[in-house]
């Protein structure tokens, strides 16, 4: 860690703990000395257990990402004991908080065994976008306790609003520090992956909200989470069967690079291609998906071709050419008793079709070949030119380029070549400024060096 970063986690620990520990000890004597410290105890006990369980049991869909849905009490409580008093929740939920793993016999997470300055700056980052939000929040009107309809739905979206970017503004400068990357583009990206979560678990959070300002509130709040619970088991079991789904379809993507070494790494690379062309043609996250998964098994039938075939370093006779050509027929055969969505098995099947009809092995043509099937079709063949064979040495990208352009209409699918080429010419040009900056950035240092010298 840079000096600046040592620097700016030291003031982000030191503002967030001051503004924390001024919480906690106003929520202590507010509790001694409230009129009702009865109804302000039970609330407050009920958001922190819901806390605990939500910080306790995140929902993992990744290697190293989860949804955090604690958010669900933050608003809640937020709503209904104020900014202070939620961060005073947060941090006495903090202590209780065992994290499992995502899978058996992953290591369990505590306080204890987290380095202290990652606890530190999480609580502080946790308080300032909870503390400075509310705020605003209640200057807008938000009064805690008091959940009205329509009054609350204003103080609440725009705290949900400024609590959000803060939060992960705060995190986005510590990782960034030092490495010269423009901090918007990086924003971004986190909002982009924590927005969708926080506007899913916002209308619960409002919900448990308004049961907790009802008469015997904690009560019905307390019959809520059960089915809370109960649809967070469900979901974590349907993340559980795509997490198996995924660990069967590297299984049989090692299978194939075991047998045959040129398609080891094709498929992750291919993958990566035509999920770049499927964004850029702005096609919908299931459609990704299934290009995604397609793209991995797509060379899955080669374990039904010969070694002598796969390997040869000479050309193929047109016998062995016609049994390359089955493997997209073998690959769907092999995957006849796997369970995948979509259209996954007909992109497989059809990614080595053309678009004037003259393709293998259907002879279908641009009115009957899927989209995500020409979408495949040319990042296989891109990747296909550019890589390393037993027989010649990659092309480069400007001539595997010009060979995609020239095809259009016959081979590849014009608007599919048109969207690649074009994330192709953006990524160039995105090394190139880069390797402009590391430049400029040498000289720099060479004229500092002269200059001290």
């Amino acid at each position: 860690m840079t000096k600046g970063a040592k620097a700016y986690l030291s003031v982000v620990i030191l503002c967030g703990m001051t503004v924390m520990i001024s919480c906690v000890l106003s929520f202590g004597r507010d509790l001694m000395a409230g009129e009702n410290p009865t109804g302000l105890l039970q609330n407050f006990l009920v958001l922190l257990g819901l806390c605990i369980l939500c910080r306790t049991m995140p929902i993992y869909i990744s290697e190293d990402g989860a949804l955090d849905i604690s958010f669900i009490s933050i608003l809640s409580s937020v709503a209904i004991l104020g900014p202070v008093y939620t961060v005073a929740l947060v941090a006495l939920s903090t202590p209780f908080v065992v994290e499992c793993g995502r899978r058996k016999g992953d290591p369990v997470r505590h306080i204890f065994n987290v380095p202290v300055e990652k606890t530190l700056f999480n609580l502080s980052n946790w308080t300032l976008s909870i503390f400075l939000p509310g705020l605003v929040y209640t200057k807008l009107g938000g009064v805690p306790g008091q959940v009205i309809f329509p009054d609350v739905l204003l103080p609440l979206a725009v705290f949900v609003l400024l609590s959000l970017p803060l939060n992960a503004l705060l995190l986005v400068v510590l990782l960034n520090f030092g490495s010269g990357k423009p901090l918007l583009p990086e924003l971004g990206k986190v909002l982009v992956l924590l927005l969708p979560n926080m506007l899913a678990v916002t209308p619960i959070g409002l919900l448990m909200a308004y049961l907790l300002s009802m008469t015997n509130g904690p009560y019905l709040a307390v019959l809520f989470l059960a089915p809370l619970l109960l649809a967070r088991y469900a979901f974590k079991l349907y993340l559980d069967s795509k997490q198996e789904q995924y660990i069967l379809i590297q299984t049989l993507i090692a299978t194939v690079e075991a047998k045959d070494k040129y398609t080891e790494g094709h498929s992750k690379r291919v993958s990566v291609y035509a999920e770049e062309i499927a964004r850029a043609m702005k096609l919908s996250n299931t459609r990704l998906d299934h290009i995604r998964i397609a793209a991995l098994l797509h060379d899955i039938g080669k374990i039904g071709i010969g070694d002598a075939i796969l390997n040869k370093p000479g050309a193929l006779t047109p016998e062995e050419r016609q049994r390359i050509m089955d493997h997209p027929s073998i690959g769907v055969h092999i995957l006849e008793q796997v369970e995948l969505p979509g259209n996954i098995k007909e992109i497989i099947l059809h990614h080595h079709e053309r678009y004037d009809g003259n393709g293998y092995p259907d002879g279908t043509d641009k009115d009957t070949t899927s989209l995500e099937a020409f979408i495949l079709g040319v990042a296989d063949a891109y990747d296909a030119m550019t890589s390393d064979r037993s027989y010649r040495r990659g092309m480069p990208q400007e001539e595997a380029i010009r060979i995609l352009e020239e095809n259009k209409g016959g081979q590849f699918h014009p608007q599919v070549v048109d969207a690649f080429v074009g994330v192709l010419r953006k990524q160039a040009a995105a090394r190139a400024a880069e390797l402009q900056r590391q430049e400029a950035g040498s000289k720099q240092r060479e004229r500092q060096k002269e200059a001290v010298c």
